[in-house]
């Protein structure tokens, strides 16, 4: 007997997603700020809140077909991330979320510190933007 299976590689949507979703935190954090005059660092500044660690933690999956099919696609990947932490020796520690959750961590900071500046750049002409028009 055979079987064919078919696994859908959510990866990239996942942290997509996550992106555009720390994108609009982001935006909200320079209009409640205007008078900021650079993007903020990550760690630092925004993430005083814990409003990163809330993004990254939604993102990661739940459900435990969509856990494996993660790890089906990115084992790899996940287990250098998992050791390069170096937060333990398992990294199917809490079922592989945790290795997850650093992945789409990494991915989403490095996405960011590619685009902080043109991020708040297009904040900065919008706010301009709204400024002539008043």
């Amino acid at each position: 007997m055979s079987y064919t299976l078919e696994i859908e590689d959510k990866s990239d949507d996942i942290v997509s997603d996550a992106c555009d979703e720390l994108k609009s935190a982001i935006r909200e954090y320079l209009d409640d700020d205007p008078d900021t005059e650079h993007a903020p660092e990550l760690y630092d500044d925004f993430n005083y809140s814990g409003r990163f660690d809330e993004i990254i933690d939604s993102s990661v999956p739940i459900y435990y077909s969509d856990i494996e099919a993660f790890w089906y696609c990115n084992k790899h990947e996940l287990i250098e991330t998992y050791q390069n932490h170096g937060i333990g020796d398992n990294p199917m520690e809490n079922d592989g979320m945790t290795a997850i959750y650093l992945f789409i961590m990494d991915k989403v900071s490095a996405w960011y510190e590619d685009n902080k500046d043109d991020i708040y750049d297009e904040w900065l002409s919008e706010q301009e933007r709204d400024d002539d028009e008043s």
